[in-house]
């Protein structure tokens, strides 16, 4: 299928770009939170792309990064959730708040999406949880974090639950593993929480 598409940014509407390559424009629908990210109308721009059949149609969903396209697609392994409302979720929410929101199993946070009941959001908990346990089933007794590192019961809960997070937005294992020790070495982990350990490993990606 179509993995990503490299072209001129011709346009940005309201949810969706317009792309050109080899004398074909592509309607993206894409992540308004994200457009500040775009280059300036007339540059080249790489977009990772979601291409989906419908009943009612084609779809293609477009991302800046590789891991923002395979967290949709872990949303979207959730039962009943449909793309259009996994989109609107990344669209609404920041990816580290919402891996913070799934771990804490905070659902105050997940219902402010639009088409976000109680019941979704549950579901969404639920779903992703288990998803991450399994991608990550080997986290708490696998880590290795540099020769001589001393963590508390604290931090390593802290290093735990971001390296289950890190796997759910779909990074293997090394790369993890070379993110948090990196973090680890440059900061230590005593003071940071989990979303600060997670936001400091997505600025190196």
């Amino acid at each position: 299928m179509i993995y990503s598409i490299k072209g001129i940014l011709i346009e940005k509407q309201k949810d969706c770009i317009i792309v050109e390559t080899n004398g074909i424009a592509y309607e993206i629908i894409f992540l308004t939170s994200a457009y500040d990210r775009l280059p300036d109308i007339g540059c080249e721009v790489s977009v990772f792309t979601q291409f989906l059949v419908r009943e009612d149609g084609y779809l293609l969903f477009g991302f800046l990064s590789c891991e923002d396209k395979k967290f949709f697609n872990t949303l979207m392994s959730v039962p009943s959730l449909g793309p259009k409302t996994a989109y609107n979720v990344m669209n609404s929410i920041p990816i580290t708040r919402l891996v913070e929101a799934i771990l804490k199993e905070d659902e105050k946070c997940l219902t402010q999406v639009s088409g976000i009941g109680s019941k979704t959001a549950k579901r969404i908990i639920l779903e992703l949880k288990d998803k991450i346990a399994k991608l990550s089933s080997s986290a708490k007794d696998g880590m290795s974090f540099g020769s001589g590192q001393n963590t508390g019961t604290g931090a390593h809960s802290a290093l735990v639950e971001a390296r289950l997070a890190l796997s759910a937005l779909g990074f293997g294992y090394s790369e993890v593993d070379r993110m948090i020790g990196a973090i680890v070495k440059e900061n230590g982990v005593l003071s940071l929480s989990t979303e600060e350990i997670i936001k400091l490993a997505l600025k190196r990606r």
